[in-house]
């Protein structure tokens, strides 16, 4: 065992499919190597444990499994059930699902400006399976919005809908949420709080430590193409320093200023609606 306060990496998926457009090609994972990445993880000893349960070892200043990794999937596709769900069974290991409810049983309309809006989405029925077999199913809003940026009482709406919907449907406590894009702010995320939330997921491509703000918590993008031996890389990271998370808060401030202020179609940009300099932290 580790003592609290142990680095532990949080790993953010998105689609497991071989067909993408090239505007959302990063996030869309083959899924014989998510497969690859199971089995590197399961014979160098690691243990994968929920965002919530990560969370609940922390409050309580419980010692943290030694090799812990969490991993999560963001969006709700369809393929979470097609190819995460079975690989996951198969190595005896569990993850976090970030699920966009308005778009259940439906396609990602959100990204309908990155030739994706056909993806299709997780239905209830598929959601109840996923939840019954232990995978945590959280929220990541009702509609995918830029939350930052919107009219506080919709911002505040999108958390508390996605919340109620969730827990309505799957009749299970909902716990944690995943800003949409990784886009968050000091009202956001005290909104996140408000909204009866435990914590709440952002990107920074950090590893999260003991001391991490609850309500911003970092997770390593694992970009497509990544082999073990890339997994290798992005596990070995130490814990951020205070001038790696100095860095991340500028550059997304930075972001947020321009998608206010500047034009709507910015250079660099990638398909999250992130651009390459502006997720922060370490690559």
């Amino acid at each position: 065992m580790v003592e609290p306060g142990g680095a532990v990496p949080i790993l953010m998926y998105h689609s497991l499919s071989r067909s993408s457009t090239s505007a959302f090609g990063r996030f869309a994972l083959d899924p014989a190597l998510f497969d690859d990445h199971l089995a590197f993880l399961a014979d160098r000893g690691y243990r994968t444990a929920t965002l919530s349960d990560l969370v609940e070892w922390r409050l309580g200043a419980t010692p943290i499994p030694d090799r812990t990794v969490v991993i999560t999937f963001d969006d709700g596709f369809a393929d979470f059930h097609t190819h995460a769900l079975p690989a996951l069974e198969r190595h005896g290991m569990t993850a976090t699902l970030y699920v966009v409810t308005g778009y259940v049983g439906s396609t990602s309309e959100w990204l309908r400006s990155d030739g994706e809006g056909d993806r299709p989405i997780l239905s209830w029925e598929q959601l109840e399976e996923i939840a019954a077999q232990g995978v945590e199913c959280a929220s990541h809003t009702h509609t995918h919005p830029q939350l930052d940026v919107m009219p506080h009482a919709q911002m505040r709406a999108e958390l508390t809908r996605s919340r109620q919907v969730l827990e309505d449907r799957l009749q299970r406590a909902v716990r944690s949420f995943a800003y949409p894009y990784g886009y968050h702010s000091s009202g956001v995320r005290t909104a996140a709080e408000a909204a009866g939330y435990r914590s709440a997921c952002a990107v920074a491509d950090l590893v999260s430590g003991d001391d991490d703000d609850r309500y911003a918590i970092p997770r390593l993008t694992v970009p497509a193409g990544t082999d073990p031996d890339g997994l290798a890389a992005l596990l070995v990271q130490g814990p951020p320093s205070a001038g790696d998370r100095r860095v991340g808060r500028a550059k997304q401030l930075v972001w947020r200023n321009l998608r206010r202020h500047g034009p709507r179609a910015i250079v660099g940009a990638s398909a999250s609606g992130v651009p390459l300099w502006a997720s922060g932290g370490r690559r």
